[in-house]
Parts: C-alpha cells; structure tokens; sequence
C-alpha cells in the first residue's frame, strides 16, 4: 500500500482501517516517513499569507529540536502529529494553537541528551615483510628492535601509548630487543604460543610449520601456551639467558631444550627428540619431570627437595610408554620416589 500524505493524516486522526494502520505502523518501524515529505517547505510558505500564523517555521523547529525521544517511533509518530496539529490550527490563529497547547491532556515531552561516550580510536597497524634474501631491520614504536628473516612478517600497532601491552604478531623467525617498559609487557604472539618479556633480547622461530623455537640471549622472558585443544597440559616456561626450546605447538610437546644448570659445575644440559630417538644429557630433574609430564600428558607427585641439584643423562627410543622407563631409571640412580598420578 502506498503511504501518502492523506493515508497519514487520517492515521493520526484515528480514522484509518486495520490494513491502512499497519501500512502506517510497518513504514514507521521502517523509518520510511521523513517529516519533510509530508511538511515540504512549500506547504509552510504557503500558511504565510495567514498573519497570526507567521512564526509558523520557528516553531517547527522548536517542536523538532524539543521532542527528543529514545524509541525512533514514537519521536516520528510524535513530530508528525504535532506537525499535523500545526497545519490544522493554522486556519484557526496562532493564538487558539496557544490555548489547546495549555489545556490538553497530552503529557509534557521532557527533552533527554543522552551522554556521548567518546569512542577511543584502536591504533591502526604496521605490517612488515621480508621478501628478501636478508634479515630487515624494523623499528617498534616502543624504541624495540626487530631483525626480521627472509621469508618471514610481523605486524603491530603504530602507537602503543592507549594499550596495555605491547603486541607483536609473527609469522616465521624474528629477533628482538625490547626496550624496557614494566607499564606494558613485551609480547610476541606465534601459532598457539605467546613469549613475554620486559626488555631482553631474544628471537622466536617458527619457520617449520609444526614447530616454534624460542632463544634467549639477554634477560629474562616467560613462554605460555595460549588456547589448549590437545588435552596436554598448558604451557608456563621462564628463561634465563643461553637458554632455548623447540615446540611442537600443535600438539604442545617439547621437542628440545637447553638449560643453563644452576650447579657450582655450571653444566649446560638439554633434551633433544630425533629421528625416534630422546636424548637427555646433564639436565635438571625438574626440568627433565616437567618435559615428561608435558610430552606424555601424566602428572606426577615427588618431592621437590628430592630432586634438587640432581642432574640426568641417558638415552631412549621413544615409543608410548617409554616414560615409565625413564622415571624408573631415574628412580633407581637418585634414590628417590616418583608417583604417576594420572592422565592429565
């Protein structure tokens, strides 16, 4: 049905049908009416010619400007019919419009400005790649360095200043040193894992599609896993300098490590998984239960006193259950007791 000016007007006069008051209502849920359509400018000039009504155009724009209502309906239902009320009293005089407006029954219209929330705009972002055949140096905005390898991208805001932190995104191998700020952490977002630092120097590799291999060369950073979907348990690693890992961060295993040993002897140990084949050597017992654990998906109950200062080397073929002789060997050369509590 077509909506027209009459069709309206004999809406707000209550005259209209049931299909004629829903054409109405649906083209106001729609906000299809505009007022100007119905009230042109001609239509005002037109009522000119009647003296009494001369302030016609000053008070459609006080109506407009006064009549403020949250639910957009009802502000257009609300303007049409006083804009309709208006063309009728103006063949009856300002003054009877005047008198009507203080004897009605319709309920004052109280004008509500809702409060603007300022809208805080996010930092747009810098994205690096290196197409070439050597490394790209990128500047941060936080005064960071970035060493970008061939083949390899990062991205990252261009202003860190509104942001609680400091996020890199990197997809392939990068190196960084960060510049120290304890106000807004460091981190390097890779597949499934974050690396967290405040200040230090370090890179982040994950050019092979299956693995990330972190290196610190210079302070202290934390590596976590983010999102768990392979029922491992999470990640939570700290770093002290010379130290690295591979992961597996698909399945959340631990491939290598090295550890700078604590000992008065300053051994340097690792674990490394090749070709089906796990090597440990002069590396920490809590370092060691925490790669069983992760890699089999066991917990495990000891005492932590047991193993301090106690060191491990050996070599296996890996297979399903290849921990138990870990644990059992390592049991038997420390004297000490190591519980199997359950799957994880």
């Amino acid at each position: 049905m077509k909506i027209t000016k009459e069709l309206v007007e004999k809406y707000l006069r209550g005259e209209a049908n049931t299909e004629e008051v829903k054409a109405v209502q649906t083209a106001l849920d729609n906000n299809r009416l505009n007022l100007d359509d119905w009230l042109p400018a001609s239509e005002w000039h037109n009522i000119e010619e009647h003296v009494a009504f001369e302030q016609h155009e000053s008070i459609k724009q006080s109506l407009i400007k006064k009549i403020t209502i949250r639910d957009t309906k009802q502000r257009i239902y609300t303007l049409l019919k006083y804009a309709a009320i208006l063309l009728l009293v103006g063949t009856l005089g300002w003054e009877s419009f005047q008198y009507w407006k203080t004897t009605t029954n319709t309920p004052t219209i109280t004008s509500v400005q809702k409060k603007q929330t300022p809208k805080l705009e996010s930092p747009s972002n810098f994205y690096y790649i290196n197409s070439g055949n050597s490394p790209m140096e990128v500047d941060v905005p936080d005064g960071s360095k970035i060493e970008l390898y061939p083949n390899s991208e990062v991205k990252f805001a261009d202003n860190f200043s509104s942001l609680s932190s400091r996020d890199i995104h990197l997809k392939g191998k990068a190196k960084f040193v960060v510049a120290k700020d304890k106000s807004g952490p460091f981190n390097v977002y890779t597949t499934g894992l974050t690396t967290t630092a405040l200040g230090t120097i370090f890179s982040v590799d994950e050019l092979k599609s299956s693995q990330t291999k972190v290196k610190l060369f210079e302070g202290r950073i934390q590596l976590k896993s983010l999102k768990n979907k392979t029922g491992s348990p999470p990640l939570l690693l700290d770093f002290i300098p010379n130290e690295e890992i591979t992961i597996d961060h698909r399945q959340l295993q631990i491939i290598a490590e090295e550890r700078m040993n604590s000992s008065k002897f300053n051994r340097r140990g690792f674990y490394s998984e090749k070709q089906n084949t796990l090597i440990f050597k002069n590396l920490a017992l809590k370092d060691l239960l925490h790669i069983i654990s992760q890699n089999y998906n066991i917990k495990l109950e000891f005492n932590s006193e047991a193993i301090e200062n106690k060191y491990y080397s050996g070599t296996y073929e890996n297979d399903p259950s290849v921990f138990r002789k870990i644990l059992s060997d390592i049991q038997e050369l420390h004297h000490i007791t190591i519980t199997i509590q359950n799957k994880i």
